[in-house]
């Protein structure tokens, strides 16, 4: 099982997919390979979510696949059968935090926080990678750069109307270990068999990694 430091070593971004098309799963996880992206959140939100994990768990090991918007130890179990490799949630509850220590040596959970004492709370649980959700809403760029210092051991995910156009703050703050990006795989784009765009996006946001990190 790859670290999260592993994971994102060779890139800091997070696809948040939400996608229903399994003939689009493959070429979807090729388009965000060719760009130099190893990873994907596929949210269940829709009726194929774990129909899709699965495919690209099988049939393209070298995508680290990841499953969203987990709720309750049900989903987690399903998304891990499923074959994810780290699983995310938008908030977290005793239930998620009991099942990521149960399965704390074969599956990264991520649970999403918004506040210092939920941020706490993860720490307390043995966890410190966290997603911090929503984003934008919450402020979360200056609610992270205030928990760099009481909690520095703690790294971030912000997402939520995280964007091309606003990541960069976000990545150079010292606590982010990714962002997470909706925009860059939009669905209505992957309903349309559109990786070319896909792409494109793709390689904007990589460019702008790449560009934050050697500054």
């Amino acid at each position: 099982m790859k670290t999260m430091e592993q994971v994102f070593a060779s890139n800091k971004i997070v696809p948040v997919v939400v996608i229903n098309d399994v003939a689009a799963a493959i070429p979807l996880a090729e388009t965000l390979l060719s760009a130099g992206i190893n990873n994907m959140e596929i949210t269940l939100r829709t009726a194929n979510a774990l129909e899709i994990i699965a495919k690209i768990a099988k049939e393209l090991p070298e995508m680290v696949v990841g499953a969203g918007t987990i709720l309750t130890r049900e989903n987690f179990l399903q998304a891990y059968e499923a074959g994810s490799q780290y699983i995310i949630s938008p908030g977290v509850t005793e239930e998620l935090f009991t099942i990521g220590k149960e399965f704390a040596d074969k599956v990264r959970f991520i649970p999403g926080i918004c506040t210092p004492s939920q941020a706490m709370d993860a720490l307390n649980n043995g966890i410190n990678h966290v997603k911090f959700f929503p984003a934008e809403p919450y402020n979360a760029y200056n609610v992270i750069k205030a928990l760099a210092s009481p909690l520095p051991q703690l790294k971030f995910c912000p997402t939520g109307g995280v964007t091309i156009d606003n990541m960069q703050k976000y990545l150079e703050l010292p606590n982010i270990f990714a962002v997470g990006l909706s925009s860059i795989v939009e669905a209505k784009l992957t309903a349309a068999h559109d990786f070319a765009e896909i792409k494109r996006r793709c390689d904007e946001a990589v460019s702008i990694v790449k560009t934050t990190i050697n500054k």
